[in-house]
């Protein structure tokens, strides 16, 4: 038996070289086969990638055809809901641009779309519907997550006052919008409301605290801008308010007061300042332009180059 044993040893010695090296091929082969796995990761993650940002052909058609059911559709089979359109408009602003509400409605309940989503002119959906004076849907967004405030660029609530939409004002407002809040050039929703020729927002965001005496970057005031679209009697009243807010100030100053200046939270506007001008009494800016001076000057030059408000008055092409 000893010798049977003595006899097969070398053998077992040569398994057990064949085994070793079994194992080391077997290591680099799977030391090989670890980064090729990683680099097919890779390569499928960035197919998955291209292949979700890729939607179908007829998505933007849909849009703005408003086919909900078509949308609705491609989602659950891998569309990406903030799929940017050729124009620079993510799909849920697409919808409110093109009115697309039921297009809308399935976006907004997907799961992955993005709410404060930008779009090339750094506004966002609830800037549309602000714009829109879609009140209701505006607030359910904020609820959902929008942004009231944003910092740094033009805000929902200048939007919706530069189109008059004083529910919508009042509820972005109640929701914290900042009332002062200066868009890129300084203009701030007081002056958008003053050139939509809106009385009524101007009255409300002035009892909302809105200072009427503040300026832009090119030295623009409320009255300027109503005086802009020749809505020269609100540009009278403003100039009547600025001067009285101007002369208290100057009061208090010269008195060593600490009371809050005449803009300030809280402060009522006297019914007698809006309406009560006739349009020939307008008087001149403070800025020292004239009204025509003012009118002639180009809107591009006044606000950030984005904050074109026609294009939300003209029909969308398809």
């Amino acid at each position: 038996m000893i010798h049977k044993l003595a006899t097969f040893a070398p053998v077992r010695q040569a398994e057990r070289r064949t085994v070793t090296e079994r194992r080391t091929v077997t290591g680099r082969r799977a030391r090989l086969s670890a980064g090729t796995r990683a680099s097919l990761t890779l390569a499928g993650l960035l197919v998955c990638m291209v292949a979700h940002g890729a939607n179908p052909a007829d998505w933007w058609v849909d849009i703005t055809n408003n086919r909900a059911s078509n949308v609705k559709t491609m989602l659950a089979k891998g569309a990406d809901p903030n799929a940017v359109s050729p124009d620079g408009q993510p799909a849920i602003m697409q919808a409110i641009r093109e009115g697309a509400w039921d297009v809308y409605d399935v976006l907004l309940n997907n799961q992955g779309t993005v709410l404060n989503a930008i779009n090339i002119h750094r506004e966002t959906p609830l800037m549309y519907l602000a714009v829109l004076g879609e009140t209701k849907r505006a607030q359910d967004l904020i609820r959902r997550g929008a942004l009231v405030n944003k910092l740094g660029g033009w805000t929902p609530l200048q939007y919706a006052a530069s189109k008059g939409h004083l529910d919508t004002v009042k509820m972005l407002v109640e929701h914290k919008a900042i009332v002062n809040a200066q868009a890129p050039d300084g203009t701030s929703a007081l002056m958008m409301a003053a050139y939509g020729g809106s009385e009524p927002v101007v009255r409300y965001l002035l009892e909302q605290g809105a200072d009427v005496t503040m300026r832009n970057l090119n030295k623009w005031d409320a009255a300027d801008w109503a005086r802009q679209k020749k809505h020269t009697s609100l540009a009278q009243a403003l100039d009547n308010l600025t001067a009285t807010t101007l002369a208290g100030r100057n009061a208090q100053h010269q008195a060593g007061a600490s009371a809050p200046a005449a803009s300030g939270p809280g402060n009522t506007v006297p019914h007698d300042q809006f309406g009560s001008s006739p349009a020939s009494q307008a008087s001149q800016p403070a800025s020292g332009r004239s009204d025509t001076d003012a009118v002639a000057q180009s809107s591009d030059s006044s606000t950030s180059r984005y904050f074109d408000l026609d294009r939300f008055d003209k029909p969308v092409q398809p």
